[in-house]
């Protein structure tokens, strides 16, 4: 988490809240592929989830595993159906997976029927 980020505070709010808080390894690995695609070394990554992984711990915040044939079956029918970037159908596809809301405030998660979406700021 970067303190220079619009959204850390709502961030940590959601963090300090940790009951309920499900972090799906989608939300994981778009997180590194996205840092590995601004130039971050294999090292600073690790480094970046090792800390992450110690806010998820601190707050008892559980990591849930969801990738798997049935996930990526889904993710492909949500992108092609909703419009949805890849990581945004695969995002949208675990939460489906896990019977959970997505925390965004993106509003092309609003596309998918059945599925809530939980604005992250206000």
């Amino acid at each position: 988490m970067n303190p220079r980020d619009p959204k850390h505070s709502a961030a940590g709010a959601l963090f300090k809240q940790g009951k309920d808080v499900k972090l799906p390894d989608t939300v994981l690995l778009e997180f590194q592929l996205v840092l590995r695609g601004r130039g971050r070394t294999a090292q600073d990554v690790a480094g970046a989830m090792l800390s992450l992984r110690k806010v998820l711990s601190t707050h008892r915040i559980a990591e849930v595993k969801t990738i798997d044939t049935n996930l990526l079956m889904i993710q492909g029918k949500l992108e092609d159906s909703y419009g949805l970037s890849y990581f945004d159908s695969l995002i949208a596809a675990s939460a489906i997976a896990l019977g959970e809301e997505v925390v965004t405030d993106d509003e092309a998660f609003e596309r998918v029927p059945h599925l809530v979406r939980k604005p992250f700021t206000r």
